[in-house]
């Protein structure tokens, strides 16, 4: 991987009217301003694309463009770079700007704000089967699509037969692709854009469609992608492709650069991010604290619970895989209990995690009155890293009667960190299916003798 970046993406911002009347109305204005208006005097909306002397194609604004009635921003402040021989993914939910960057990239729109440079030639896999035509055969797409996408007759000829065996559909190449299967088409128009050889590849979310053995077929020509001297952007909901593909990656998040980084660095802060939005929309933490008191009953309030570290201090941050969970809880009995049981539960969503209750192992103070606190150590859990809630209860001492119900306490919260080197995780999209597949780890052995 060279240092010399193929696209830089300088301060991009770019910005939407909702209203289609008054984008088509801005529009005109804005053309008319561009042209019948000396230069100084144009709109700082309208845009242009250049040429540079060097070759370089670039797209150019001024910055601090206002907002009229009903425009938005839908990308805010932007900027990456992708180098030579580099995958840079791009993660974030709906909406967070992740197609408008592309649509920027490829040329489809330009900036409000800021400056792209593209050194090379671009192509977008964007939609598969983008200017087919229904009633034209197979074959007379694979040239028409070609011929769009800028290849030569005669590069397309060089490529007709790796095209059709690539997408399998030799024996109908020759038929109408109205009768084709969708899946049929879609192996189709993917293979006509695999066969393309430019300096600048963008990728979005097509790697998502099609069966199982395609997608295969997918992930490895891009991997051969991967080794090859172009620079690559995919942008992906799937985060194990992201994973296993990307060098970098970049989270968008309404429309701004959250984080970008190493991809698994970047991955695991966005999965904790929306363990954690899970979490909130779940109820997250239903604290029934009222004045000086979590939870209360006739005979027993608890006041205080604490997620402590091994030296006493907060675990403000979360915990790390593996790391050792202290839960406190501070009381206040209102008349002499015997053999109160307490209890905590680890939820995840519906799902129980894990109970370390006095209710279970028999473990119980002979009495309490007064204030008091009580801790629990969880000695290394297994949890993966996610949002676990915590619920508290107090049980009578024969476990039929609550002295307390249960209450949500609060969100306890395990990161990645400390997991790869504690976890074997050598196979393919290992971290995604470890993060994303269970909620304990229990280690495990193979018996492959006989296989």
């Amino acid at each position: 991987m060279t240092t010399q970046p193929l696209v830089s993406v300088n301060h991009v911002s770019k910005k939407f009217a909702r209203s289609l009347k008054r984008a088509m109305t801005y529009g005109l204005i804005d053309i008319a301003r561009a042209t019948l208006i000396p230069h100084r005097y144009r709109s700082e909306n309208f845009s242009a694309r250049l040429t540079t002397d060097d070759g370089r194609t670039t797209t150019d604004e001024r910055r601090e463009s206002p907002l009229r009635a009903t425009e938005f921003w839908a990308l805010k402040d932007v900027s990456f770079e992708i180098r030579r021989g580099e995958c840079l993914g791009i993660i974030g939910h709906n909406g967070a700007g992740k197609s408008t960057v592309f649509k920027l990239l490829s040329g489809i729109y330009g900036p409000t704000e800021g400056r792209i440079e593209m050194r090379g030639e671009l192509s977008a896999l964007l939609e598969v089967g983008a200017g087919f035509h229904e009633m034209l055969s197979g074959r007379e797409n694979i040239y028409i699509s070609g011929a769009i996408r800028g290849m030569t007759n005669q590069q397309i000829n060089a490529k007709y037969d790796s095209i059709v065996a690539f997408s399998g559909v030799g024996e109908f190449i020759d038929m109408p692709i109205k009768f084709y299967s969708s899946g049929m088409l879609v192996r189709l128009g993917f293979s006509v854009l695999a066969h393309l050889e430019p300096d600048i590849l963008l990728i979005d979310e097509i790697l998502a469609v099609g069966d199982q053995a395609f997608q295969r077929q997918c992930i490895q020509h891009i991997n051969k992608l991967r080794e090859s001297d172009i620079a690559i952007a995919l942008v992906s909901h799937s985060l194990y492709r992201i994973e296993s593909l990307c060098h970098r990656t970049i989270w968008m998040d309404r429309g701004m650069v959250k984080m970008e980084g190493e991809t698994d660095e970047v991955v695991r802060a966005y999965r904790e991010h929306e363990n954690e939005k899970a979490a909130n929309e779940r109820g997250g933490l239903l604290n029934t604290q009222r004045g000086d008191f979590l939870a209360q009953s006739d005979v027993l309030t608890v006041h205080t619970f604490e997620m402590l570290r091994e030296d006493g201090s907060p675990a403000d941050q979360g915990y790390a895989f593996g790391e050792d969970i202290l839960l406190k809880l501070t009381y206040t009995a209102h008349e002499r209990l015997r053999r109160p049981r307490f209890n905590f539960h680890l939820l995840y969503g519906e799902e129980s995690v894990f109970q370390p209750g006095m209710i279970i192992d028999g473990r119980s103070p002979e009495w309490i009155e007064g204030p008091g606190e009580i801790t629990c150590r969880i000695c290394h859990p297994n949890f993966l890293p996610k949002v676990y809630d915590v619920k508290i209860s107090v049980y009578t001492e024969e476990g039929a009667l609550y002295l307390l119900e249960p209450t949500m306490a609060g969100r306890l919260k395990i990161h990645g960190e400390g997991l790869l080197k504690a976890v074997p995780s050598d196979g393919p999209y290992a971290l995604g299916h470890l993060m994303n597949g269970g909620i304990v780890y229990c280690p495990y052995e193979w018996d492959l003798s006989k296989a």
